[in-house]
Formats: structure tokens, sequence, C-alpha cells
């Protein structure tokens, strides 16, 4: 497990070298004030893409996989008949928002009304937002993670030449050259994959219905509402944002939430490449906890040794990715990271209840889960500004990892193992002390710089001692030569 997670993050790397050079690109092209307009209508596209794909790129990890243990025949006709669903959806959508955003902006929100062109030009990057990780999640269904990360760097190497567009003609640049070369990526590879294999396999006992197997259309049809709600969530915060702090201030909160989504896609790949698939492949609920627990207790271990030090020194990130105009958004970094991190320790025992089929409280958690942010986010951001988005955004996932392992708990009778427990009470705990040092004390203060010192000292020591036998032999495996 730990070579498998060390592959993945070692194409992450380059993948988020590439989403460096995107972010930092736009940032000095665009400003805090672009770059918050962007923030907030990537997130209204995101609305429609996840509304419009119907659950379909999670469905595909989730039924792909066991589809690929029957054979690769099986695959290809639940692929296609996936392929063939989301692009009749996708389509339409993608038409109707560029006519919406040329006709009647205002539809989009007040605050957007003025932004028609660019709007129009992210309407055209929705078929490719739709088909990529679709495409990333089909692979992984066929258990190939690493090819499965492939996808996502060649969408990262497109994003990082979209950069010319937007010094070719600003934001709208942007998105029109992102749209092309995104398409042109995205659509060839969804082919190809439908042409890997022939002979297409019966689904017994589960017949077709509009061109997919019904237990597909149960699931994409459960999980609609979270699919409308989540992205839902995330432009309120960033609405609000706009209308209390103006689109200065969204660029301040976009420099903060895009360090926290930059370690959420270098630290989170795997939990859709490596863990969902392999818990969607089968098994007792026993042995697929004891499966989450090796997970989790590696994940949580990586982390420690990449988190602490970017919230020690929130500044030198805003720096690094964006610039030093979006340093007032510094402040509030180690609560979007805190949040996201928090997001993918509850997501690891998350999809056990996904592949045990407990759809209905999935939905349900996810849906209180949101509301609380959306709420949060009425009550404190025009009191508290961004420390309120931060605080909105960090309701989710406490909520959701307190109510993972309770449910799992009382329906199973599984508990976390006391290992993963540990790691995790202990990385919760790094992870508060080092934001709270990063953030209220100075770099260059002899106090600050002590208390950095002894912290990451301290994370480093406590993780490498914790550290056993069986973990040092597989971190010996990944070095060639390491016993001579």
């Amino acid at each position: 497990m730990l070579r498998a997670l060390v592959g993945i993050g070692l194409v992450q790397v380059v993948t988020m070298v590439l989403y460096l050079v995107r972010t930092k690109g736009l940032a000095l092209l665009l400003g805090p004030d672009q770059v918050g307009i962007m923030g907030v209508i990537d997130k209204a596209v995101a609305l429609v893409v996840q509304t419009m794909s119907l659950s379909l790129p999670f469905a595909a990890v989730r039924f792909l996989p066991a589809a690929w243990e029957v054979g690769p025949e099986r695959w290809t006709t639940l692929y296609r008949q996936m392929r063939r669903v989301l692009l009749a959806l996708v389509l339409p959508a993608a038409i109707a928002a560029l006519v919406v955003a040329i006709v009647a902006p205002h539809w989009w929100g007040n605050e957007l009304a003025g932004y028609g062109p660019i709007l129009a030009a992210s309407a055209a990057t929705i078929p490719a937002l739709a088909l990529v990780p679709f495409l990333q999640n089909a692979v992984a269904g066929r258990l190939q993670q690493y090819r499965a990360m492939l996808v996502s760097l060649g969408y990262a190497a497109v994003s990082a030449v979209a950069v010319i567009g937007a010094w070719w003609w600003g934001l709208r640049g942007f998105y029109l050259v992102l749209a092309l070369l995104g398409t042109g990526l995205a659509a060839p590879l969804a082919w190809w994959l439908g042409r890997r294999h022939s002979g297409p396999a019966p689904t017994k006992g589960d017949p077709a219905m509009a061109g997919l197997p019904r237990r597909v259309w149960r699931f994409s049809g459960t999980m609609f509402l979270l699919a409308v709600t989540v992205p839902y969530a995330a432009l309120f915060v960033h609405y609000t944002v706009l209308r209390h702090q103006a689109a200065l201030g969204a660029g301040w909160m976009q420099a903060a939430l895009g360090i926290a989504l930059a370690v959420r896609v270098a630290l989170g790949a795997a939990h859709g490449v490596f863990l969902t698939p392999n818990i969607n492949r089968g098994g007792p609920p026993e042995e697929r906890m004891r499966w989450a627990d090796g997970f989790q207790e590696t994940f949580c271990r990586l982390v420690l040794l990449v988190v602490p030090p970017i919230l020690l020194f929130p500044g030198l990130a805003v720096r690094v990715l964006y610039s030093s105009a979006f340093l007032p958004g510094a402040p509030f970094v180690a609560l979007f990271v805190t949040a996201e991190i928090l997001g993918l320790l509850a997501g690891t025992y998350q999809s056990l209840i996904v592949a045990l089929d407990h759809l209905r409280f999935h939905v349900v958690q996810n849906l209180v889960a949101q509301g609380v942010v959306v709420g949060l986010a009425v009550w404190l951001v025009a009191p508290l500004g961004l420390l309120g988005a931060g605080l909105a955004w960090l309701g989710a996932p406490v909520l959701m990892l307190a109510t993972t392992v309770i449910f799992l708990r009382r329906a199973h009778g599984l508990r976390v193992g006391a290992r993963a427990q540990r790691l995790g009470v202990g990385l919760a705990a790094a992870m508060i002390v080092a934001g709270l040092v990063g953030t209220l004390t100075a770099v260059t203060s002899p106090l600050g710089i002590l208390l950095r010192g002894v912290v990451l000292g301290g994370v480093l020591t406590s993780t490498i001692r914790g550290m056993t036998t069986e973990e040092w032999g597989r971190v010996r495996a990944l070095v060639p030569g390491w016993g001579r």
C-alpha cells in the first residue's frame, strides 16, 4: 500500500507543479480582483457540471471495478453505457449555460451580471470538466491507479498551457483556451477507452433502463441531491464573500482556499484512484474496515510530513502559489487546509458507507453537512469576513467525520482501529498547533522561529518514532539496495 501511495504521490507532484504554473500565472496576470471573480465563476460552473453529471463519475468508480473483476468485456459495456448517458446530459447543459450567459447573465447572480462574456467562455469548459473526472475514475475502475493519475496529469498540463489565453485576452481567453484544449484531451480518450475491448457482455439480472443498468440509475438518482448541494454550498460561501467583501476579498479567500485545494489534490488523489476501487471490489465489512484502517494509517503519516510546514509558513505558501498581493488571505490558510484534511480523513470511512450500500444515510449525512456550511456562512461571513468563511468551510468535515464513525459502529459494529485513531488524533493536534503558531507569530521574530522549530522537530520525531517494524520494512522496499 505504501508503494502505491508513494507512486501516486510522485505523479501527483508533477501534476501539482503544473497547477502551480497555472495558479501563479493567473495570479500575476489577473490580480486578486479577477482571481476572486474566477473563484466564484468556477464554483457556478461546478454546480452545473456536478448537477448534470448525475454522479456518473462517482458511479464509475463504484461499479466499474466489480465489472473489471468479471472481465474486460463487461467493463467496456458498462463504460459505454455510462459515457453515452453522460454526454447526453452534459452537452445540452453546456449549450443552455452558454445561452443564459449571453442572453440573461443576471440569472447567474446580480454580482456576476456584468461578466456575461466571461461566463459564456466558462460555459464552454463544461464538457471537459464533466468528462475528465469520469475518465479518470473509469481508468481507476480497471484497477490501474497510475494510468488514472495520467489522466489528471494531462488535464493539469492543459490547464497550465491555457494560461497563455489569460495573457492574450484575460480571464475570458483563459476559459476559451481551456475549453479547446480540455475537449481535445477528453474526447479522444473517451472514444479510445470504449474501443479497447469488443464483444459486449449482457448484464444478467439487471436489465437496462434508458441506456444504463437499473442499479446504476438507482445509485445516481439517490446521489443526485448530493451532487447538487455540495457544489451549491461551495458557491454560496464564495458568493457571500463576494457580496460582503467585494472582488478583492473574494480573491484573498481564493488564495487561502487555493492552497487548501492544492493540498487536497496532492494528498487526496489516492482516495479516488486507489482506496475507493479496492474498497468496492467486495469482501465482508470487517475485511474492508481493516483495509481502510491500513490506508488511513499510511495516509496520516504522509500528511504529517507534508502539511505542518505549510501551516507554519502560510505567507510563504501564498507568495509561492500566488503573489504578495494575496497576502491578506494568509491568516486563513490554516482553517481551509484543516477542513480539507479532515474531509479526507472522513472520506476514508465514507467510502465504506457507500461500498456497503448505505446510500440513504450517506446522502442525508451530506445534505445536513452542507446545510451546516450554508447556515454558518449566513451567520458568520457578514460579521467575521474571511474568518467566518473559513469556519463555515470547516463545519462540514467535522460533522461528517463524527457521524461516519458513529454510523459504522452502530450499523456493523465496525470500530476504527486503535493505531488509526491515535494517528488521526495526533494529526489533528499537529494541525491545530501548527496553524496557531503559523498564524499568530511572526516568521522573523525569535519566538516565532523557536516555536516553528519545536513544532517541526516534534512532528517529524513523533512520526518517525511511531513507525512499526512492518512499516519500516515497507519503506525499505521502496529503496532498491537498502538492505545491502
